[in-house]
C-alpha cells in the first residue's frame, strides 16, 4: 500500500512540473511583423510565481481527490 502511495505523489509531482514547464512563454520574436523594437516591448515576461502557484494548485487537487478517495473506500467498506 506504501508503494502506490509513493507513485501517486510520484506521478502528480511530475505532471505538475510538467504543467508549470509548459505554461512558461515561449516566444519567437520573428513571429510578430510589428517594426522597429516595438517587438522587444511586447514579449511575456516569465513570472515564477505564476509556475508556483500553478504547481500548488496541482498538488493541492491531487491532496484533495487522494482524500476524497480513501473516504469514500471507507464509507463503501463500513
Amino acid at each position: 500500500m506504501a508503494f502506490r502511495s509513493i507513485s501517486y505523489w510520484f506521478v502528480c509531482s511530475a505532471l505538475a512540473v510538467i504543467a508549470v514547464g509548459a505554461a512558461e512563454p515561449v516566444v519567437d520574436s520573428a513571429a510578430f511583423n510589428l517594426p522597429g523594437d516595438v517587438p522587444a516591448l511586447v514579449q511575456p515576461v516569465p513570472e515564477p510565481s505564476r509556475a508556483l502557484l500553478l504547481f500548488a494548485g496541482i498538488m493541492a487537487m491531487a491532496f484533495t481527490y487522494r482524500r476524497a478517495w480513501l473516504n469514500w473506500k471507507r464509507s463503501a467498506q463500513g
